[in-house]
């Protein structure tokens, strides 16, 4: 049997899972631009921190409260996670009233085991045993079970409908709870990643629904209002005209022994405009904003108002990066030496300080430089492959695959002047629409005329899906338990050609050496020690066919206030993800302290 620890400490992660095909992108990309000169004006005209603080901005004490803008909600009377728009996830749903079975600190690259306690796999890795907390109850005092997961796997499987039921439907063969404390999965096929879908790793995981609440009740119109869940925090109400959420600590929650937040009260809502919010924090009324940026936060420290931390430090998993569409019916474009010309091309340290939201670093790995990502690295295969910006070799990689230039400077191949299409589903002014302006510059003054499009929504989502454009720019998602779901994107077997619709391998991607290690992963355990020699290799192969090029590293600093509660992860001491839309925020929230006021 392969097995992970029983035990209620860290379990170091040596594991995979893909990203941008599994989940939905939530909102990792937020607004940036240049800020209004008397916005920041008074961020400087900041009271001194022992100013007294105005009345609370809800019906609850403020010394007890842990107030948190967000983003514009619109849901307010369900919590259903099947159906779109069927729940408000960031209003505190996912943070402090659904728990999960596993939490994964890409921080750290550790697991937490909470509502399980540990899994297991059989040699083949077509069984999958999940071992529960005994101690775990749902908030109305019943104990969550095995039951409850079959019914919400069972649920899936049989109502293709629902969002994730994909997750299930081409692996599970069959279930079983032999006890009410252990869930056995038997999978069609080998699948040493089966258990991630119960891992928390960006945002969330698995959703799973009480039995008693939900059997008998249509999936499709189920509200599960109040939501019927595991976490510290029952909801105590919800007030649309003001976009608030309150939850309430629950006195009966099942691990109080060992997890004990100090808010009696947590509170995220629709965060103002973004002067009234400059206010509100100066005031000391909410403690994390959602509006300002980093040239207003320090603003605000350097105008006197010291009950501010700035943490600057954690990173997007995904890098902002170019991807290009590699179909063989795109010439150039599919040969490997054409990516290495693009690269060439991209000036990463002038990107990186210039272009994101705050100054970061290029980027040499196709995942976030988290301390945890170190174990997939291999400084000699970087060493090889450095990703510098080198425009000379760009146009010699250029003659030499015969795209040679002409007296005007124009280069042709196969007698056709050589132009690109770069799109981006980022607006004008932001990010990734800048790096893309100043690829098609780079590519111009090599000869090759390029034009930089924004589509939004679905049309991009349209074009990406059937192959239609020739390179985009904009972010590299897949690992974010490891690289082998990375590299699923870029197995032979999902390719269809451009105009059918792609569910994976967007970008057409054709090497047989990336793909069949690719595949070779699909079936490895990451745990086993033996498999870094195999990640290597796939390193390697990806490195020489570079698909995705890697750009930057990409960095959301976040902001805490220290009026009334401090033990906020800082730059010195990152001790889990600093996102208030993640589920591991509720570990940020266990680490607070009253301030004293």
């Amino acid at each position: 049997m392969v097995k992970q620890p029983e035990s209620n400490e860290l379990i170091p992660l040596t594991t995979p899972i893909t990203r941008r095909q599994a989940m939905q992108r939530f909102a990792l990309v937020t607004g940036g631009g240049v800020m209004a000169v008397n916005l920041l004006a008074a961020c400087n005209d900041a009271p001194p921190s022992t100013q007294k603080q105005v009345a609370s901005l809800t019906p609850t004490p403020r010394a007890q409260t842990l107030v948190i803008n967000q983003a514009e909600f619109t849901t307010f009377d369900s919590a259903n996670p099947f159906i779109p728009n069927g729940q408000q996830y960031n209003a505190g749903l996912y943070q402090v009233c659904e728990e999960f079975l596993f939490y994964f600190n890409m921080v750290t690259g550790e697991i937490t085991p909470w509502l399980a306690k540990s899994w297991e796999y059989n040699s083949a890795h077509t069984q999958l045993t999940v071992h529960l907390n005994p101690k775990a109850k749902w908030n109305d005092g019943q104990p969550f079970t095995s039951k409850d997961i079959l019914f919400t796997i069972n649920m899936l499987l049989k109502n293709p409908q629902l969002s994730g039921a994909n997750s299930y439907i081409p692996f599970v063969k069959d279930m079983s709870a032999p006890d009410a404390q252990t869930v056995v999965f038997t999978l069609k096929d080998p699948n040493p990643r089966f258990h991630y879908n119960f891992v928390a790793g960006i945002v969330n995981s698995q959703d799973i629904v009480a039995e008693h609440i939900w059997s008998g009740k249509d999936p499709m119109t189920m509200k599960d209002n109040p939501p019927v869940r595991t976490g510290p925090y029952k909801l105590d109400r919800v007030i649309p005209a003001q976009k608030m959420f309150i939850w309430k600590k629950n006195p009966d929650y099942w691990n109080k022994d060992e997890f004990d937040p100090k808010p009696e009260y947590v509170v995220y809502r629709t965060g103002p405009t973004l002067d009234s919010e400059v206010e509100e924090f100066k005031r000391g009324q909410i403690d994390i904003p959602a509006n300002f940026d980093l040239n207003h936060a320090n603003a605000i420290k350097n105008g006197g108002y010291q009950n501010i931390v700035i943490e600057n430090q954690f990173r997007d998993p995904c890098p902002r990066g170019v991807l290009i569409n590699s179909d063989p019916s795109k010439g150039l474009l599919s040969d490997s030496r054409m990516h290495w010309a693009i690269s060439y091309l991209i000036d990463r340290k002038t990107l990186a300080a210039s272009t994101w939201l705050m100054p970061t670093v290029p980027a040499q790995y196709p995942w976030a430089d988290y301390p945890g990502n170190e174990k997939w690295s291999n400084k000699e295969i970087a060493d090889k492959y450095q990703l510098t910006y080198d425009p000379k070799k760009a146009a010699s990689l250029l003659d030499e695959m015969g795209a040679k230039a002409g007296s005007d400077g124009k280069r042709n191949y196969q007698g056709k002047p050589l132009q690109f299409e770069i799109i981006t589903p980022q607006k004008p002014g932001m990010p990734e629409y800048l790096n893309g302006q100043k690829l098609a510059d780079e590519l111009g003054k090599v000869g090759i005329t390029a034009t930089l499009r924004y589509y939004d929504g679905a049309a991009y989502d349209d074009k990406l899906n059937n192959g239609q454009f020739d390179i985009v720019s904009g972010w590299i998602c897949g690992n974010t338990f490891d690289p082998g779901q990375l590299y699923t994107n870029f197995e032979i077997r999902y390719y269809v050609p451009i105009g059918k619709n792609a569910f994976n391998n967007q970008y057409r991607v054709k090497d047989k050496a990336l793909s069949d290690l690719a595949v070779k992963l699909d079936n490895v355990d990451p745990n086993d020690p033996k498999a870094k020699a195999t990640f290597d290799q796939a390193l390697e192969a990806y490195y020489k066919a570079l698909p995705w090029i890697p750009v930057y590293q990409t960095t959301y600093p976040t902001f805490f206030n220290t009026s009334y509660w401090t033990g906020w992860p800082t730059n010195e001491n990152l001790y889990n993800i600093p996102s208030n839309w993640w589920g591991q925020f509720m570990f940020i929230i266990g680490k607070l302290q009253p301030a004293g006021k």
